[in-house]
């Protein structure tokens, strides 16, 4: 299972491990959390996580899958 990981300005990271876009359930492969990945900055204004937050995608410094 595939997570992608967000580090915040604030330094703090977080993962999501379920699908969002287009898709429901967990991420199975890192392919399939690169396409999900691509879609956080560029069409959301805000993402949940699997901590029960929610962001602001405008303070996320980096990205990155890892399985």
């Amino acid at each position: 299972m595939a997570k992608i990981h967000l580090k915040m300005v604030t330094g703090e990271v977080f993962t999501i491990s379920e699908a969002f876009h287009g898709r429901s359930g967990q991420m199975p492969d890192r392919q399939t959390a690169e396409i999900q990945m691509s879609f956080i900055l560029g069409r959301y204004n805000a993402i949940n996580t699997d901590q029960g937050k929610t962001l602001n995608t405008n303070q996320i410094v980096y990205e990155w899958v890892e399985e």
